[in-house]
């Protein structure tokens, strides 16, 4: 904690932390055991694993890439067939964009629109994979949203700054929506392209973008698919609106959509994420990047070719080079020229509260949502007109939104009912009968144990040591050759100020307090004076900071190596020398042997003996070859649909 350059993303879903923590020394990520051990029993809750141990299922073939050409062709022909519909014209919208132009100006001017707001949709699919909660679908929205909005947020896009997203609407298709003949994405079998059409009709002119997740094996391994963003000429991409087109469907193209399968393998976050930046980016106005300057993967000089590829380069990356979560100078500029032409019509400014997401805010009364997930009959939803949404309707006293102190019936629930389950270091909370919100859980005393009894806690949080229950102070068992490696992974106490008496709570020292009972750290504390952290068999596995190139090195140089050979030598002369025979004897053998064959310029010596005929190159019998089959291409694609 409070380290520089670190940055940590997740949520707690039933208890448990997921998401992925951002080092200097790479990024690690956590996720759910039972994603990796199915219908298998374990130890343990959670894996955490750096990115560097990411096994992909295909690597990326020489001739992988997005959708096959004949797809781009018809996307682009399709973006610039939008139809003009003067029948339905707003002469209120004309004046608008004719009058005054000055105003909306200065208005931008005092405050920076930088914010897109997305709609994120979850097929049934992708609700089954993550187990069928709506927690762990949200989560996994959330840290898609927080990793596009780091690496966009870092980015010059030449003078715009900051670029942030905000997730202004979800709807999640749960499993029994695969039967509902009102939801466009029930079929188990749908194209990348038609998956893509689906979301593109419907209406999103509320939105800077609309996503949809999925969990869908789509041919050629696409992950993703979406509309190319341009300054002027065509449509598609941010803020663009719903719109008549020449097949006579009005859609709109400010759409993208993400698996997170891949031949029939699950795709890890760390690409899954690449993957949602690279989509974005074509919504952006970024097409893959190409050219030396933008592609120096593809350099044949290794110190541009070591640092890999940017974002938009057309196939996949693994995530791991230098350049993997930039945006090449190229898509730099094409990003620029779409914002500064198209920011301004549905970017809003940072930090202003979203009536529809769920949360009630500054501003706001109540927030149901919108009317197809609200189901509360006390609050006005987010398609209500201006001055109702998210506000208290006629007559009731709260929402069940503003907290779980409301009732159904937009009453508050009686004092003394129960809001809170109780924790190790807090009483069960309760109603006051007089608020929505659950007021504060009394905390339980002092020094309470908690946390399978390896901590206590103050002042209603399990913050502190089984030691201070005792007046102790906790310490770190530190390694020594007459220590077991075990007790590295105790807890361990000493007397305040005496860093000499620092035993395990096991010992001797310590047994008129804890009775002889061990009590191990949890899996993940440090141990050996923050040399190593303990797994989940209570070993503590050694932290080498130096990496496995110094391991090696201190392998081959180390002096404690020679000084062990030497001492074999001397005890085992008689090897030694029975070896250098050997040797002697088998180098002059094979030198008696080829010497046979090694032409002479000496008349008087014998002429060389051929070479045995099983030694001649002969020519194979010509046969009919049927033509290989050809392998799927190994890769993991991003579909996109060009400019």
């Amino acid at each position: 904690m409070g380290e520089q350059g670190t940055l940590s993303h997740g949520s707690v879903v039933d208890g448990r932390f997921e998401g992925f923590i951002k080092t200097p020394q790479g990024t690690f990520y956590v996720e759910p055991s039972e994603r990796f051990f199915k219908d298998q029993a374990v130890p343990f809750h959670s894996v955490m694993y750096h990115e560097d141990d990411i096994k992909y299922p295909h690597k990326y073939g020489s001739e992988g890439g997005c959708a096959d050409s004949s797809v781009f062709k018809r996307m682009k022909e399709y973006q610039m067939s939008v139809q003009e519909e003067p029948e339905k014209h707003d002469h209120k919208e004309d004046h608008e964009d004719s009058g005054p132009v000055i105003l909306r100006k200065k208005r931008a001017a005092q405050a920076e629109k930088n914010t897109c707001q997305l709609f994120i949709q979850t097929d049934h699919l992708f609700y089954k994979r993550y187990g069928e909660t709506r927690e762990a679908v949200i989560a996994q929205i959330s840290s898609h949203v927080k990793a596009i909005d780091t690496i966009y947020q870092s980015t010059d896009f030449s003078g715009i700054r900051n670029i942030s997203f905000m997730v202004k609407r979800i709807r999640i298709n749960v499993t029994s929506d695969e039967k509902d003949p009102t939801n466009p994405f029930r079929f188990p079998n749908i194209g990348v392209e038609k998956f893509l059409e689906l979301n593109s009709e419907q209406n999103h002119d509320d939105y800077c973008l609309a996503y949809v997740f999925t969990d869908r094996d789509f041919d050629d391994g696409v992950l993703g698919l979406a509309w190319v963003g341009a300054p002027s000429g065509s449509s598609g991409g941010i803020c663009e609106r719903n719109k008549l087109y020449s097949d006579g469907k009005k859609k709109s193209l400010n759409t993208g959509i993400i698996t997170v399968q891949n031949y029939g393998s699950h795709v890890p976050p760390k690409v899954s994420h690449i993957t949602f930046a690279h989509e974005v980016g074509h919504n952006f106005g970024s097409p893959h990047d190409s050219g030396n300057e933008c592609t120096p993967g593809e350099a044949k000089n290794l110190g541009f070719k070591e640092n890999g590829n940017f974002i938009m380069y057309a196939r996949a990356t693994s995530g791991d080079k230098l350049n993997n979560n930039k945006f090449s100078i190229c898509s730099v500029r094409n990003i620029s020229q779409v914002l500064d032409k198209k920011r301004n019509s549905c970017f809003v400014e940072s930090g202003q509260p979203i009536c529809g997401n769920g949360l009630v805010e500054q501003g706001e009364q109540c927030d149901c949502g919108y009317s197809d997930q609200c189901k509360d009959e006390c609050c006005y939803d987010a398609n209500q007109p201006e001055n109702l949404k998210c506000t208290l309707k006629p007559g009731k006293q709260c929402s069940p939104s503003q907290g779980p102190c409301c009732t159904t019936g937009c009453t508050f629930k009686r004092a003394s009912e129960n809001c809170r389950e109780e924790s190790d270091c807090a009483k069960m909370g309760t109603c006051n009968g007089n608020s929505a919100q659950c007021p504060p859980s009394e905390p339980r005393e002092n020094l309470t144990e908690c946390n399978r009894a390896t901590q206590v806690c103050i002042k209603g949080q399990c913050s502190g040591s089984i030691c201070e229950r005792y007046d102790l102070e906790e310490c770190t068992c530190g390694s020594t050759d007459e220590k077991d490696d075990k007790e590295l992974c105790h807890v361990c106490c000493m007397e305040k100020m005496k860093p000499h008496t620092c035993a395990s709570t096991g010992s001797e020292v310590w047994k008129a307090y804890f009775k002889g009972k061990t009590i191990t750290l949890q899996p993940g504390s440090p141990c050996n004076e923050f040399k190593g952290y303990c797994d989940v068999f209570m070993r503590c596995r050694l932290v080498d900071a130096d990496g496995p190139l110094a391991r090696l090195k201190k392998a081959i140089f180390n002096p404690e190596l020679y000084e062990n050979i030497a001492e074999w030598i001397v005890a085992h002369w008689w090897a030694v020398l029975l070896m250098g025979i050997a040797l002697i004897m088998l180098m002059a053998g094979f030198i008696k042997i080829c010497s046979v064959h090694t032409p002479s310029s000496n008349p008087k010596l014998p002429p060389p003996k051929p070479l045995p005929g099983t030694l001649k190159r002969r020519r194979p019998p010509q046969t009919t070859q049927q033509p290989s089959r050809q392998r799927p291409r190994e890769n993991y694609q991003m579909g996109h649909m060009r400019h």
